[in-house]
């Protein structure tokens, strides 16, 4: 019996700390603009990720009070030093570094399927973590939104051009790239040289083979 309590208190470390990072290193916008496309896993996180410090808040709270009660029960199993040195093993590793990698590859797939251990956890917290949250969203603020420049954004574009998993192609990358230069782009750059000009006679008549000549001349 107490072997199972220390598993299911380390897992709920694990779970606590592997949500505080995966949950809040999800962009809101992110989100936001996923859930509006269909994605079911953001819209679930979405209402959530929204109340940032109060979600985390509540994890911390959470991650601590486990953490704190997996320590003094293992006291009262081993000897002072070798129940310091298990509950610092036990956390660091299976409490901290194993879930945080795991969870913050997939914190949208993760954070959906735990979304109502989440929601219990905030109900059970809100009391203490309530007052908390509004205190920083008072002196703090709400999060800054990502705003990128346009050469953050062209970056992006070809980052997901380059990118097996984007449905982004080269002709698509190119005429982004475009637009976004548009307007920084000075008339020089894009005017066509008045040598390589070619001028006809409004009566004229031009066939194919001519103007292809005077292409490859100009």
């Amino acid at each position: 019996m107490d072997y199972l309590i220390c598993l299911v208190l380390v897992l709920l470390s694990g779970l606590f700390s592997g949500l505080t990072l995966g949950l809040l290193s999800l962009d809101t916008q992110t989100l936001r603009r996923r859930a509006k496309h269909g994605d079911t896993d953001a819209a679930r996180i979405y209402p959530i990720r929204q109340k940032g410090n109060l979600l985390l808040t509540t994890l911390l709270l959470g991650n601590v009070a486990v953490n704190t009660t997996l320590s003094i029960y293992l006291s009262g199993l081993a000897s002072g030093l070798l129940a310091g040195l298990l509950a610092t093993a036990l956390i660091v590793v299976f409490g901290e570094i194993v879930p945080q990698a795991v969870i913050s590859r997939y914190a949208i797939w993760f954070g959906s399927r735990t979304i109502w251990f989440t929601k219990f956890v905030l109900l059970l917290a809100y009391p203490i973590a309530y007052p908390i949250a509004r205190a920083l969203d008072y002196f703090l603020g709400h999060e800054m939104p990502n705003v990128y420049s346009h050469s953050e954004l062209m970056d992006i574009i070809s980052e997901h051009e380059d990118s097996e998993h984007s449905a982004i192609d080269a002709d698509e990358e190119r005429i982004l790239h475009g637009a976004l230069r548009f307007s920084h782009q000075s008339v020089r750059a894009v005017m066509t040289p008045a040598k390589q000009v070619v001028a006809y006679d409004e009566h004229q008549v031009l066939s194919l083979i001519h103007i292809s000549r005077c292409r490859r001349r100009g």
